[in-house]
């Protein structure tokens, strides 16, 4: 594939090999001996990301913090129709550490890898990254050693866009300054990522994972990735 740009997702991308926060996050608690189902958690988890849009200080904070906070509001949630599990979570604070601590870890290693890849696909292209994030992904990818490979962060927190809408990934290549032809975007979400991009313009990597998964639309796809070293591999 000749393109002039490759631009990334985040979460679940860079940090975590197409495995998103969500499924991420409840393997954690189960494994800590909470009991949760996914509807359960997935409530939690949608509140805790409202709140974190939502709430000025996040762009003050690290890896670490994010986590953390995200962490604490998923606990708020499951506190207001749960209080056995709540009351467990807040007893009991080596669980909500071992979560943090178990999350932060696991996306410290994912994002060391994809730095590696990143240093490799940079030599022959323009990087990027686009992500619905909290205004703060800037200070998380210079935190952890990605930034300095970046010709733009477009984090929807500062701009007041997201994905899958068109222009966010509009926005990205004007900054780059080539053709939306002239970009490929990879992603772990088919709805925000492959939309969005193929609606804008630009060729689109799904990154699927260990685990196939079917796609409501393979017209929309140009490739799939199972891991995120496969991108080195179809850039000219």
């Amino acid at each position: 594939m000749h393109v002039q740009a490759v631009l990334f997702d985040y979460g679940g991308t860079l940090d975590g090999a197409g495995r998103h926060w969500l499924p991420r996050f409840l393997e954690t608690y189960r494994a800590a001996g909470l009991p949760l189902t996914f509807d359960r958690f997935r409530a939690a988890f949608d509140h805790a990301t409202r709140c974190a849009y939502q709430d000025a200080r996040m762009g003050g904070l690290g890896l670490q913090g994010t986590i953390a906070f995200h962490v604490a509001r998923q606990i708020e949630h499951l506190g207001v129709d749960d209080r056995v599990i709540a009351d467990r979570v807040i007893a009991d604070r080596v669980i909500a550490d071992r979560v943090i601590t178990e999350f932060v870890r696991d996306s410290r290693a994912a994002l060391e890898e994809s730095r590696a890849v990143l240093t490799r696909v940079g030599r022959r292209v323009t990087l990027g990254v686009i992500s619905n994030f909290y205004g703060n992904l800037d200070r998380i990818l210079e935190e952890v050693g990605v930034a300095p490979l970046l010709a733009t962060i477009v984090d929807s927190g500062r701009v007041g866009l997201h994905k899958p809408a068109p222009e966010i990934f509009a926005l990205a290549v004007q900054r780059i300054g080539c053709a939306p032809a002239e970009a490929l975007y990879v992603g772990d979400s088919f709805e925000k990522d492959i939309v969005g991009a193929r609606a804008a313009g630009l060729h689109t990597a799904w990154l699927v994972g260990p685990t196939e998964r079917s796609c409501p639309a393979p017209d929309l796809v140009d490739v799939r990735l199972r891991a995120l070293t496969d991108v080195e591999a179809i850039i000219a």
